[in-house]
């Protein structure tokens, strides 16, 4: 594991004019108590990128603290940051450790390897799909043990936090492992893809279990498309049709949002039902 101290970020003044008070070279601005570690997994064969944020603190405190997982870490590290913030200033919510989990690159990049670790099975116009039992094996085996055993982290208390094609693997996830978190916030997932296979895992799981214990956070936008909305729906139809014991069940529909549009609602809102919540 390589352990980079203080996480950096890059301001990009390339396309800036050349004016008074504008250096001519980049620095780096430092996000206070973060680091980045990289980890190889055995199990997936692949290197992960592994944004840390401390709570205020951490260093001295005597005490273990809630853990906070969040997949699309290259992109969701620091609007996770901002919201934890919004919710610690009005709730006063004690501040978890937050676990960002890179995937290549940010979304949309050559690198991105969402749809190859997301994706609960393969299909063949998506190279290299497939790979969600792969990377929940590294989560569960490798990256949160070694937060386990090298951090203070509270076993009894992680939260996993994934969008769209992150939202399928959190679904995935919650019939798979449903014990490995607390609490399963999943935002506007992917549930069509590949014919709505996580379906098949969900009644696979329903066949051999009456038990579900979790908190589960579900949401999907009003303005996201048929294809987005309804299998969202079956899928809160199911979790309270079921009747599954021990299950705590929270569906929202925002109105007005499109899938986009809708994500940074999704994240305050799901961070503030698992944290802030009575």
């Amino acid at each position: 594991m390589k352990i980079l101290k203080g996480l950096t970020l890059v301001l990009l003044l390339l396309n800036l004019p050349c004016m008074p008070g504008f250096a001519q070279q980049a620095k780096p601005v430092t996000i206070p108590n973060s680091e980045h570690r990289q980890i190889h997994s055995k199990l997936a064969g692949n290197d992960y990128d592994i944004y840390i944020h401390y709570p205020a603190g951490y260093d001295t405190a005597k005490r273990k603290f809630p853990v906070l997982y969040v997949v699309d870490g290259d992109n969701d590290f620091s609007p996770s940051l901002e919201y934890l913030g919004l919710l610690m200033a009005e709730y006063h919510i004690p501040e978890p450790i937050l676990v960002a989990i890179g995937d290549g690159g940010l979304i949309g990049t050559p690198g991105n390897k969402r749809n190859r670790d997301f994706t609960p099975v393969a299909v063949p116009n998506i190279a290299e799909s497939g790979r969600a039992p792969v990377f929940l094996d590294f989560i569960e085996k490798e990256l949160i043990p070694s937060v386990d055993a090298g951090l203070k982290a509270d076993p009894a208390n992680r939260t996993l936090y994934g969008y769209s094609m992150g939202g399928l693997f959190a679904t995935y996830t919650l019939f798979e492992k449903p014990t490995l978190f607390k609490n399963i916030l999943i935002g506007s997932p992917a549930l069509g893809y590949a014919n709505g296979a996580v379906f098949e895992t969900e009644k696979q799981y329903a066949g051999k279990h009456k038990n579900l214990p979790v908190n589960v956070f579900l949401e999907v936008g009003g303005l996201e498309t048929p294809g987005q909305v309804e299998p969202n729906k079956q899928l809160a139809a199911l979790l309270d049709n079921r009747h599954y014991e021990s299950l705590v069940f929270k569906h929202v529909i925002i109105n007005n949002v499109t899938h986009l549009s809708g994500k940074p609602v999704t994240m305050l809102k799901a961070l503030a039902w698992a944290y802030a919540r009575k």
